[in-house]
C-alpha cells in the first residue's frame, strides 16, 4: 500500500489523504464505543444468570452442606467419599 507521494519535500498543505478511510473516524468510534457498552451489557446479563443457577442450586440445604464438606477436604479419598456421598 502506497499513499503515492514521492518525496516528503513538499508544501503538506497540498498533501491530502495519506491513510485509507479518511473520514470515518467519527463513526468507527462511535461503533467501537457501543459494541463495548453492548459487550458490558451481554456479560452482565450472563453473570447474573450464573449467579440465580448456582443459588438456585445451593438453596437445597442438602447439596451445600456436601459442598462445604468438599471444599474442606483435604485429601483425595476425603474428596471422593463426599462426591460418592451425593454432591
Amino acid at each position: 500500500m502506497s499513499t503515492g507521494i514521492e518525496t516528503w519535500n513538499t508544501n503538506l498543505l497540498e498533501v491530502s489523504e495519506v491513510y485509507p478511510f479518511v473520514g470515518t473516524e467519527g463513526i468507527l468510534a462511535f461503533v467501537g464505543i457501543a459494541s463495548w457498552i453492548i459487550w458490558h451489557i451481554i456479560q452482565i446479563r450472563s453473570e447474573n444468570k450464573a449467579l440465580a443457577e448456582e443459588e438456585a442450586f445451593f438453596q437445597d440445604k442438602a447439596k451445600l452442606a456436601a459442598a462445604r464438606k468438599l471444599s474442606n477436604a483435604e485429601t483425595v479419598s476425603e474428596t471422593a467419599r463426599a462426591h460418592a456421598s451425593g454432591l
